[in-house]
């Protein structure tokens, strides 16, 4: 079931790409879990956009995580909120992981 979604994904993203996108933006497919396996959660974003609208999403999707402190790794590095994804050095297919910071 996973992969079937996976492939329809990328055939979205196939047909997005052929529209013209300014300035050097791409469309990115990044999937964001979490480190207690609730959160498996495939988006597709352009590469310009602040990482804290991909939260914005996440949250609305997964509310009961607004109730706790987190923070999100990719490649073993921790996201900046306000940066861009490219900023965050986020790539295409890149798995994002969200971790619940146990105060």
């Amino acid at each position: 079931m996973k992969k079937n979604k996976i492939l329809e994904l990328e055939n979205e993203i196939k047909i997005l790409k052929s529209y013209f996108l300014p300035n050097g933006e791409q469309l990115l497919s990044i999937k964001i879990i979490s480190m207690d396996q609730k959160i498996d959660l495939p988006i597709i974003i352009i590469n310009t956009e602040y990482f804290s609208e991909i939260e914005k999403k996440l949250y609305k999707k997964y509310p009961e995580y607004t109730e706790t402190e987190n923070y999100f790794l990719v490649n073993g590095t921790r996201i900046n909120r306000f940066k861009t994804l490219k900023e965050n050095n986020i790539k295409n297919n890149d798995i994002l992981t969200l971790v619940k910071n146990d105060i």
